[in-house]
């Protein structure tokens, strides 16, 4: 009958249907598993005496991609407790630099599982960045030190992860060849004054550069103060065809290329004994104090800057643009630190006078780096520290949050060992007041600003705050471990994680003009 293989051919339509739709669900369901995978080690037990122990699987090497969890991971992670913070629409399509640091970190579109996945995006370089978070801590016994350094490499892909959102708008992309011509067309290209954390900044400069195959030589002798171990110049090497492009894209004259494309000044406290003495006696420190290696610092380092801004003879038509500087000192300003200070009174009465001591600085300072011309400066706020950053895996969904967690930092310090000494010795690094001293260097800023545009004279001034951008990425420091105290580093920041960002933020910032207010 003809009934019956019409019946037959309609049911084989049926089943091919059927299947077609299975596998898109299947395919749909595959697809959002690996976009909700949780890319992260669970948190670590609070007593752990090693916590990268907990962020091991055995079963699972971590030069493979890791299987997918039931759990859904949304597009912006933070805690489970806190909704998905909302991101109004740019009203612009670029950020104003003030505005570019206030925002959130977000899921990268498509995640990296492997230090193979990092290395395609971030390939490795002769020079300035490293295939883990920290050091290698090369004490730790073989085995120990093998899974540590397994653990730190994946850490450095879960850190890398999270890309900066802001708020409004986007910044300007990254440009290293126009990066470098502007440089080129300034008399001292970039200079970086400050401590580790700027010398961190400062390695991942060097990392962007080298990548799009810049080579530099380091302290060449006919610069001046070549030798000096607290100051490294570093110029364009001679010779180099990357080097003579450049040069011919900037349309500057050869004699540019004798002077240094970026300097590295290490100066943990920015002024020098005289100075500390002076300050610390007006608040009643005894004569006599010893001075350690983080008060060591480059004299006279104003008038070299002085120096590096002055326009040359032969290069007024093409080298006009300003000397730029990236200034930072907070860190070592602490009651640990600043040991000489009188320490009768309350914790809080201490503080105080380390402040008053950092004020004076600050005063100082900006007093001889203020009058000098064809000078951009910026003061980059410092960053925040998190005590218990070796029990964090991820960012925090927003700064409310952020502040929320780490807004009693003094107890959060005591809580971060169980030895009673070293829980007086951390709280003496004065984690607390990092943003407060940053408040400081934000008014006087403003002031000099002020001042700048009222007489059109002097150096320029910006305040790059960075502080909220910090806070929100406990789980992008180095946590290299001090063995001798059983600290974990929770001051330094794995490179390039969150430092690449301030790179970018300054590219942005040398780049944007008030017309892309309306672009």
């Amino acid at each position: 009958m003809p009934t019956v293989p019409f019946v037959a051919q309609i049911r084989r339509r049926r089943s091919l249907l059927l299947v077609v739709l299975v596998c898109c669900i299947a395919t749909l369901v595959y697809h959002a598993s690996l976009d909700g995978a949780d890319l992260h080690p669970e948190p670590i037990e609070e007593n752990s005496p090693k916590p990268y122990e907990h962020n091991l699987d055995p079963a699972f090497p971590l030069d493979s991609a890791p299987t997918p969890k039931n759990d859904v991971l949304p597009e912006l992670v933070q805690d489970d407790d806190h909704s998905k913070p909302m991101i109004p629409p740019p009203e612009t399509k670029f950020c104003n630099p003030e505005e570019c640091a206030q925002g959130i970190w977000r899921l990268r579109d498509l995640p990296m599982r492997t230090l193979f996945d990092l290395q395609k995006v971030y390939p490795p370089t002769h020079r300035g960045i490293s295939t883990m978070c920290g050091s290698e801590e090369n004490h730790r016994e073989e085995a120990d030190r093998h899974q540590f350094h397994r653990l730190q490499e994946q850490r450095l892909v879960n850190v890398m992860n999270y890309v900066w959102k802001p708020e409004r708008g986007e910044m300007v992309e990254w440009d290293a060849d126009k990066f470098l011509v502007r440089l080129l067309q300034s008399p001292g290209g970039l200079i970086f004054s400050g401590d580790s954390i700027s010398r961190q900044q400062f390695q991942y400069l060097e990392y962007a550069l080298a990548s799009v195959g810049v080579d530099i030589l380091e302290d060449p002798e006919h610069l001046s103060h070549y030798d000096h171990h607290r100051l490294h110049q570093y110029i364009l090497k001679p010779g180099d065809a990357k080097t003579n492009y450049l040069r011919e894209l900037a349309g500057v004259p050869e004699s540019r290329l004798l002077r240094p494309i970026y300097t590295k000044i290490d100066n943990h406290i920015l002024i020098g004994e005289k100075e500390i003495r002076e300050i610390t006696g007006e608040l009643g420190a005894q004569e006599g104090f010893t001075l350690y290696d983080i008060f060591d610092y480059f004299p006279d380092w104003e008038k070299f800057l002085e120096d590096m801004a002055e326009p040359r003879p032969g290069e007024e038509d093409s080298v006009t643009q300003d000397t730029v500087m990236i200034l930072n000192t907070g860190a070592h300003w602490s009651r640990g630190t600043f040991y000489m200070l009188p320490q009768e009174g309350t914790a809080q009465e201490l503080q105080a006078r380390v402040s008053k001591a950092y004020s004076g600085m600050i005063n100082r300072v900006t007093s001889r780096l203020a009058p000098i011309s064809q000078l951009t400066i910026f003061y980059r706020a410092s960053a925040a520290a998190h005590p218990t950053c070796a029990l964090k895996t991820k960012p925090y969904g927003n700064v409310t949050h952020a502040i929320e967690m780490e807004g009693d930092m003094m107890e959060a310090i005591g809580l971060s060992t169980t030895d009673e000494v070293q829980s007086v010795v951390r709280q003496r690094w004065d984690w607390d007041r990092l943003d407060a001293h940053n408040r400081l260097w934000e008014s006087k800023v403003n002031e000099l600003s002020q001042r700048r545009e009222h007489d059109g004279m002097g150096a320029k001034w910006f305040f790059m705050d960075v502080w909220n951008m910090t806070l929100q990425r406990p789980d992008g420091h180095t946590q290299n471990l001090d063995a001798k105290f059983g600290n974990f580093d929770c001051l330094h920041w794995c490179v390039p994680g969150v430092v690449e960002q301030w790179t970018r933020l300054l590219n942005h910032w040398m780049f944007w003009t008030p017309e892309m207010r309306h672009a």
